[in-house]
């Protein structure tokens, strides 16, 4: 693995505000999360873009976080019960301000065909292991190969079935720590069955053995290379870590002085809404980034 610290532009660099800035000609607004515009901007800034996946009612992979699509398009449906082109239909940007009105949900096929070479596409899969099949499968169509894309999910269940279809591309688990009353809480989820909201999985506190031993049973049946976890973490988080050997990259990172910390911790990768400033950030302190 490379020393130099990944930089992964969130949903596409598409959600760097809750609310839509302004429309300045100086400073529009961000393109919507998860749409063209959202991964064209990213692969711009930064040599990796994170979009969300699901699976649709027709068996096939869209860019999407929510389970509906209420929050970022003009109609709300269920993802999960609707075909794609019923999907690609909606205006997926005209919540984000009339600048980007008209701008479309994109299936993943049309992600990697706008993806340049040279460039890492991190895919954060939303979906149970149904999505693993035709997940492979567009990235077989699109000539993909393991270098080019990263596989990530709360699910280990999930990222099983996607590392037996896609045997050499790296996987990461995603995991959260929360800090409760100055009690450490970790979540995951063990299969689909658990959902993808990571409240219902969050254990009482933090067990360093369970955690590291949960891993190591995925990583030799071949589900996982590593960890994705939230940027806030435990001190000895990173020691136990190291004195694990599992590798570790952190979300959402889009303050400076912590992405400084955390790369000096041992971060191989960081996933932001501020790449450019993050880069830069790390830059300073003469940190090298790719």
């Amino acid at each position: 693995m490379s020393d130099a610290v990944e930089i992964v532009a969130h949903r596409g660099a598409g959600r760097d505000f809750e609310k839509p800035v302004p429309e300045q000609a100086h400073r529009p607004a961000a393109p919507p999360e998860n749409t063209l515009p959202a991964v064209e901007q990213g692969w711009r800034e930064a040599g990796a873009c994170e979009i969300d996946v699901r699976l649709t009612g027709d068996g096939r992979v869209v860019a999407m976080h929510d389970e509906t699509t209420g929050r970022t398009c003009n109609r709300d449906l269920a993802v999960g019960a609707t075909d794609l082109e019923t999907l690609r239909e909606l205006d997926a940007g005209s919540k984000k301000g009339r600048l980007w009105r008209g701008v479309r949900v994109p299936g993943l096929s049309e992600v990697l065909a706008a993806m340049p070479a040279g460039r890492r596409l991190w895919l954060d899969i939303k979906s149970g292991p149904r999505i693993a099949p035709a997940l492979a499968a567009d990235l077989v169509d699109a000539g993909r190969k393991p270098g080019d894309v990263v596989l990530i999910s709360f699910c280990l269940e999930t990222l099983g079935e996607a590392k037996a279809l896609l045997p050499d591309f790296h996987c990461y688990w995603i995991v959260r720590f929360r800090k409760r009353d100055e009690v450490w809480t970790v979540g995951w989820a063990e299969s689909a069955a658990d959902g993808f909201g990571i409240e219902r999985v969050e254990r009482p506190r933090v067990d360093w053995k369970e955690l590291v031993e949960h891993f190591q049973r995925a990583a030799r049946s071949g589900g996982v290379d590593g960890l994705d976890v939230s940027r806030r973490q435990p001190r000895d988080f990173a020691i136990e870590m190291e004195r694990a050997g599992i590798a570790w990259g952190a979300w959402t990172v889009d303050v400076g002085d912590e992405a400084v910390e955390l790369a000096r911790r041992g971060a191989f990768q960081l996933t932001t809404n501020c790449p450019g400033d993050i880069a830069a950030a790390l830059s300073r302190k003469k940190i090298a980034t790719r």
